[in-house]
């Protein structure tokens, strides 16, 4: 009896697990890196709220599209990997999945430290006023990011 209930525990504790794994790669595939808007657009929002110089929008605009081409194949590579870790609901095979799941962890490592880089290289740009109104800017977006993952939570209880 003892040996069922820990076999039925760990079978859980497994699926459990697995479900955790598809939805943190489901979520990093959807969001594609961070690197998803128009660089022009960004370019126009950040010079509108931090008063850039036409040197700095033409140097963040350069190093944003730049980012953009290069995670080009990466994002492509991205989609065609989620369609086929949703094709493993169909017929489950542990070592294909795996396999995908590592590529998957590949590229999103490698688009989340390009965009770490990316935010370095434009702040860099910055006078010492406008990278304390990019802090606070950014601060106040994750102010909004926190109150909107805990009323989603909440109301999802």
């Amino acid at each position: 009896m003892k040996n069922s209930i820990g076999k039925a525990l760990l079978g859980a504790t497994m699926a459990g697990l697995a479900l955790l794994s598809l939805s943190a790669a489901s979520w990093a595939m959807k969001h594609g890196g961070g690197m998803e808007h128009d660089p022009a657009r960004m370019v126009a929002h950040m010079a509108e709220r931090l008063d850039l110089t036409e040197d700095q929008q033409s140097r963040v605009e350069d190093i944003l599209s730049s980012t953009r081409d290069e995670s080009t194949v990466d994002r492509e590579r991205l989609q065609v990997l989620r369609k086929q870790m949703q094709a493993q609901r169909q017929n489950f095979n542990s070592g294909e999945a795996q396999k995908l799941a590592d590529e998957i962890g590949e590229i999103t490592t490698r688009m989340v430290f390009d965009a770490t880089r990316t935010q370095a290289e434009v702040y860099q740009l910055l006078s010492e006023e406008q990278r304390q109104e990019m802090d606070a800017l950014m601060e106040k977006r994750d102010e909004r990011r926190a109150k909107w993952r805990r009323d989603g939570k909440s109301s999802k209880e």
